[in-house]
């Protein structure tokens, strides 16, 4: 427990160093959020309530995405990174450490892309669906983060670049992120509920409400945890084999 709070402290003091990364990954959902859902369906209460959840989920997936991905390849190749490694601990006290960090930035993402849909949007809902909805978002960062650290550590970091960038939105897109929950149809229903961005969703939707989870989408949420973490802990001991053998 003491290494992973000591390994917490250090990844929120290095975000703290950098401040401008994250807080244009933080905003970047806002401006879409103002551009396309405050137009398209501000003026439906449920609607737009969904939306801006999708959006919350969205920024989550982006955060992860650069946190672990990004930074993770890129400590590959320094020797900072390499230093960080030597230090005590194992993989399970540096992946935990780096999904605080996300839960952190969760938060704070949230904050303006609430606000926006409570000013800008007919956005409708209640304190404890709200609390509920967080708890959710939080939750989805597991699978994200677990994922993208898998990502970062096992791919080719002169790769890592395009694969960040465009996996978030095909997951976003696929898991059904830009549409309304109950709009999917044919092949994009039936792959939706097998994706590991689809669980999450249904969680935080069905915790603000006027939604029902899948129950495969439940179980394949819980699978993609247990796949994730395992693809993660190996990639992270195979790196580290590779790099101190």
């Amino acid at each position: 427990m003491k290494s992973i709070l000591v390994y917490s402290k250090f990844e929120v003091l290095q975000a703290i160093r950098i401040p401008m990364v994250y807080v244009a990954l933080l905003f970047m959902p806002t401006v879409g959020m103002i551009l396309f859902v405050v137009p398209a369906v501000g003026d439906d209460p449920k609607t737009a309530a969904l939306a801006t959840a999708s959006m919350c989920l969205f920024a989550v997936l982006t955060i992860c995405s650069a946190q672990y991905g990004m930074a993770i390849a890129i400590g590959r190749v320094r020797p900072w990174g390499g230093y960080v490694r030597t230090l005590p601990g194992g993989p399970v006290p540096r992946i935990v450490s780096m999904l605080v960090l996300s839960a952190v930035l969760t938060v704070f993402a949230c904050i303006p892309l609430v606000a926006v849909g409570a000013i800008a949007t007919k956005a409708t809902a209640t304190p404890g669906g709200m609390l509920l909805g967080l708890f959710a978002l939080l939750l989805a960062v597991v699978p994200f983060g677990l994922f993208m650290t898998a990502v970062g550590y096992s791919v080719n970091p002169l790769a890592i670049g395009p694969i960040t960038s465009i996996a978030p939105v095909v997951l976003a897109f696929f898991g059904g992120f830009f549409t309304a929950p109950n709009e999917a149809t044919g092949f994009m229903a039936h792959v939706a509920q097998f994706l590991p961005t689809r669980g999450p969703a249904e969680l935080v939707w069905t915790a603000l409400g006027g939604f029902t989870p899948s129950p495969i989408s439940m179980v394949m949420f819980v699978v993609w945890i247990g796949v994730f973490a395992f693809w993660a802990y190996r990639a992270y001991r195979n790196d580290e084999g590779k790099r101190f053998a």
